[in-house]
């Protein structure tokens, strides 16, 4: 499921060009959150985020992350129940290489891409049960058979693909989640259905045992080999879109906002540096 964007007449707001704001709370009152374009996102590269994560299964209370890549913000900025999600959540970690270069013309630092892939591979190789759900049909069912297969310390959990993100499929899931003794839920419906269905969710996963809830996207669809993946040279430079968009051109539509998120972005991140100067 793909993000819906407004009319460009909505489109048009005004650039944010506040100063990068700290968020200070409870036991992460050493991290760092930013805001680009009015949407948040927390400064901390993978070392950091790896530590989040793994302090988040040890301890009680369930965690919403977030993968946040330039077309959830340009969405964001004229859905405001989807701009709400997205602050609600517990951790943002920077995904799309355009956000990631906004940051640094800033001179935000540490910024360093942690892509839902990442997070599942790190996850799987941690070794809590985890729970796939969404994605293509099938694709949770094979995503979790392939990550057991190849990762020797990864528990057993569950996956479920033939749900809906909707109400009426949420008691069925959080019933397959609680069999599963799943620590950890990867939410692979789309944006914004995934964060959705968390925040929706988000009781009775905790009531559930559930510490981690992920938002994934297409992660499924890779894992399962139901969509190919770019090869690692073309991940390092930061060029995944450009292979998707080659592989999927009905992405088309949704990839057209890059352009305005570069110009709108750029002019952000310009004048947070030249306003420290």
């Amino acid at each position: 499921m793909g993000i819906t964007v407004g009319s460009a007449a909505a489109a048009t707001v005004r650039v944010v060009t506040a100063a990068a704001e700290v968020a200070v709370a409870g036991a992460d009152s050493d991290r760092q959150r930013a805001q680009v374009l009015g949407v948040p996102v927390d400064l901390m590269d993978r070392r950091g985020v790896e530590e989040r994560l793994r302090s988040c299964l040890a301890t009680p209370g369930l965690r919403h992350i977030v993968t946040l890549n330039p077309e959830q913000i340009m969405a964001a900025r004229t859905d405001h129940d989807l701009r709400d999600l997205l602050a609600a959540t517990d951790l943002i970690t920077v995904d799309g290489i355009g956000l990631a270069v906004a940051l640094r013309i800033a001179g935000l630092k540490p910024v360093e891409r942690v892509t839902g892939v990442q997070i599942v591979e790190l996850l799987a190789r941690s070794g809590p049960p985890l729970f796939f759900l969404g994605g293509k049909s099938g694709a949770a069912e094979e995503a979790r058979h392939r990550l057991l297969a190849s990762n020797s310390g990864a528990a057993s959990g569950g996956a479920w693909s033939h749900g809906h993100s909707g109400p009426k499929d949420d008691q069925e899931a959080i019933d397959r989640i609680t069999a599963s003794g799943a620590q950890a839920v990867l939410v692979a419906y789309g944006v914004p259905a995934q964060l959705t269905w968390i925040e929706r969710n988000r009781t009775a996963l905790e009531d559930c045992g559930v510490r981690l809830a992920v938002g994934v996207g297409g992660a499924l669809d890779y894992f399962a080999g139901m969509a190919r993946r770019p090869p690692d040279v073309v991940n390092r430079i930061g060029l995944e879109w450009a292979w998707r968009l080659a592989h999927e051109p009905s992405r088309l539509a949704r990839q057209r906002v890059l352009p305005k998120f570069a110009i709108l972005a750029g002019r952000e991140a310009i004048g947070r540096r030249l306003g420290r100067r």
